[in-house]
């Protein structure tokens, strides 16, 4: 396992972050009384809330309505100042494997960074192999994350993960100890909170990487899976039905195991796909559907059935 230390080396040139420092997701974000207009067209203020602008391409963007008290934090002073001290935190060599990716939903109404650290990573070999063809590992990499809402539904999250590099399916906060939640307030983009969230990385990926072993070495029944699929919260049958399809073809690549299943459960939250589309409201929703999906996944991963699953 390759791991992270808190670098106590001279900084060298190396700077990952320099190349994304104009990204879209980093946009201004401000705050505008909104007026209604009454019966007989006149304007009236609208007390109590206020509505959150941003602006694109030189033109003002609605993001949502929020409280008067709303405070807006910005992006890109949260995000400086958690690469402030990644840049402290993490050596030369482990910042040249740092890999950003940023998404937004809803024209900025969500925005989100993942920094995937490929010098931080773990080979992990799948159990219950059956057949001599089957693919038989991957490479899993820490993933950290910071997202935020300006439309009042969403908090600034920190959480910890992990990204399989092979075929891109993420896994985050699966534990409650992995999140790290705030609402819009003066003190959300504290710097104090990201040195934590830094030195959790570490325990947190190791502690990732032994659960997947134990998933991976963990056999289970397709009798077993099916009913288990069917029993988690929240499931239709027609997801069930799209869901079990995925579980099959990664128990085909991943042999008769636990993590098979929840492979099939992270892929349909990390992926717009043929499989699982998401639906086209015109309103940019891609990003937030499938931060809404991790979420649910989470909650699938930590229901009864399934940790009966993992138990059995």
């Amino acid at each position: 396992m390759n791991m992270i230390s808190p670098n106590d080396n001279q900084r060298g040139e190396s700077n990952p972050f320099a190349a994304h420092a104009n990204s879209q997701v980093l946009s201004r974000v401000v705050k505008r009384p909104l007026v209604g207009v009454g019966k007989d067209g006149s304007e009236l203020p609208v007390s109590g809330h206020v509505g959150t602008y941003t602006i694109h391409d030189g033109s003002p963007v609605f993001l949502g309505v929020v409280s008067d008290n709303y405070e807006v934090v910005q992006f890109k002073d949260i995000v400086q100042k958690a690469e402030q001290v990644m840049t402290n935190f993490f050596t030369p060599e482990q910042l040249d494997g740092v890999k950003i990716k940023d998404v937004m939903g809803r024209q900025g109404a969500f925005v989100e960074r993942r920094y995937t650290v490929a010098a931080f990573s773990d080979a992990l070999e799948y159990g219950n192999t059956t057949a001599k063809t089957l693919e038989v590992g991957t490479t899993v990499a820490a993933e950290l994350r910071i997202a935020t809402g300006y439309d009042g539904e969403r908090r600034t999250t920190l959480s910890t993960g992990t990204r399989d590099l092979v075929c891109n399916n993420g896994m985050t906060a699966l534990s409650s100890m992995d999140l790290f939640s705030r609402r819009h307030t003066k003190n959300s983009g504290n710097i104090d909170v990201f040195t934590p969230w830094l030195e959790e990385c570490g325990p947190s990926f190791h502690n990732k990487v032994e659960q997947m072993r134990e998933w991976a070495n963990t056999p289970v029944q397709a009798s077993q899976v099916e009913d288990v699929i069917r029993a988690l919260p929240k499931m239709s049958n027609q997801k069930a039905e799209k869901i079990l399809e995925r579980v099959w073809k990664e128990m085909r690549e991943r042999g008769n195991n636990a993590y098979a299943v929840t492979s099939a459960l992270t892929f349909y939250s990390s992926h717009n796909s043929n499989e699982f589309p998401v639906r086209n409201t015109g309103n940019d929703n891609v990003a937030t559907t499938l931060a809404d999906r991790e979420l649910q996944v989470q909650a699938w991963v930590g229901s009864e059935p399934f940790q009966q699953l993992l138990a059995a």
